[in-house]
């Protein structure tokens, strides 16, 4: 009967983490019965959905399509902001074609302006991009050359931060065929990089807090997912270079990962408190928590929302778990503790310093395991 009663008052118990738990169940499982799916809504219109592919080598190039070679070069690079995915660049773009692409620009009367677009350019009331002269500049065998300077904001749709604060950060500069008169439409108009582009970035190419790793420039087409009126879905070919900074090791460990840890070490060493002195065994954890918590906060301040945990995530995650599970284990320990009798207090003590030990362990183990393999899977 008492163990009726005891397994009674346990279920009452629980019963509000059982019901948390469903909830949270619920909500993970469940969604939005309307959404459609991207692919359904495409097949309902018969279109591709959106696609930025790899252009095929220049070998590849048929005779209804020309070729327009591009160049870019970036003076500076600066203002960069993680939490709004942004920053700014200053620079020069040119671009040169042959007397056919001439011939097409001359008759569907495309100026030099209207050549091509920053697609990942944001706030274009405070942007420049401007040709240099008014008319393109006349070469040797028929080819013409054009070429622009651009001082704007941009959007980082290459940013990832999976293993933050020991990311690398990807800057893309993204051009684009602007005319539809160039697109997949009527006669295809590729971009490919120049065969003079000797140099991506100038002396202000570094970045604060970074290592300047290089740069690549590629180029793609890009598949829009909306026709835009009209009965077809354009293909413009686009070109993007790509500046790579390293995040500096040593300052990401000192900065975030050596607080975290030195907390931690309070933490796991809170168990060599002698078990009867309950109370301060109870305030170790609870006061690791909130600093934690406030550790957390401080390092989120500069990212954007993110719908994935990023490295240092992770290993806060995982200290949560083992301050909480020291803060139940000092709880068990300390009422183990107070209600042996005066004769049991040395045999209380040693069952307690027996458990506490183990919990060390799995606590440094698990700690470490997740470490390795969060630190594995962003690879």
């Amino acid at each position: 009967m008492r163990a009726i009663r005891l397994s009674a008052a346990t279920a009452r118990r629980l019963l509000p983490i059982l019901l948390i738990g469903v909830a949270v169940v619920g909500l993970w499982l469940g969604g939005d019965p309307q959404q459609v799916p991207i692919e359904s809504r495409v097949e309902m219109f018969n279109d591709q959905a959106e696609a930025i592919e790899p252009q095929p080598d220049i070998s590849q190039v048929r005779e209804d399509q020309q070729i327009m070679y591009y160049g870019i070069h970036v003076d500076k690079v600066y203002e960069l902001s993680r939490q709004s995915r942004t920053f700014s660049a200053d620079g020069y773009v040119w671009v040169e074609w042959a007397a056919q692409t001439q011939q097409l620009m001359a008759e569907k009367n495309i100026s030099p302006d209207e050549l091509i677009r920053l697609v990942n350019q944001i706030e274009s009331w405070d942007s420049t991009f401007v040709p240099i002269t008014d008319q393109p500049i006349a070469l040797s065998a028929g080819r013409y050359y054009q070429r622009y300077r651009f001082s704007s904001r941009f959007y980082d749709d290459a940013i990832n931060f999976h293993r933050d604060p020991f990311d690398s950060l990807i800057l893309p500069i993204v051009t684009e065929i602007a005319p539809d008169a160039m697109s997949n439409k009527y006669q295809q108009t590729l971009l490919y990089p120049h065969h003079h582009q000797n140099g991506f970035l100038g002396l202000s190419g570094d970045l604060s807090g970074y290592q300047l790793k290089g740069a690549v420039l590629s180029s793609y087409l890009h598949t829009y997912p909306s026709r835009f009126g009209s009965w077809y879905q354009p293909v413009q070919s686009q070109a993007r270079l790509e500046i790579i900074y390293q995040s500096d090791y040593w300052s990401a460990f000192v900065n975030w990962v050596l607080p975290l840890i030195i907390v931690m070490s309070v933490v796991l060493l809170s168990p060599a408190v002698a078990g009867s002195l309950g109370d301060v065994r109870l305030a170790i954890p609870s006061t690791a928590l909130l600093t934690l918590i406030f550790l957390q906060q401080a390092y989120h301040d500069d990212l954007p929302s993110l719908p994935y945990l990023t490295f240092l995530d992770q290993l806060f995650a995982c200290s949560y778990m083992i301050a909480m599970g020291l803060f139940a284990l000092f709880t068990w320990g300390t009422n183990v503790y107070t209600k042996a009798n005066d004769g049991e207090k040395e045999e209380a003590m040693a069952r307690i310093d027996r458990v506490d030990f183990i919990f060390q362990c799995v606590s440094v183990a698990g700690f470490s395991a997740v470490a390795l393999v969060t630190w594995m899977s962003t690879y």
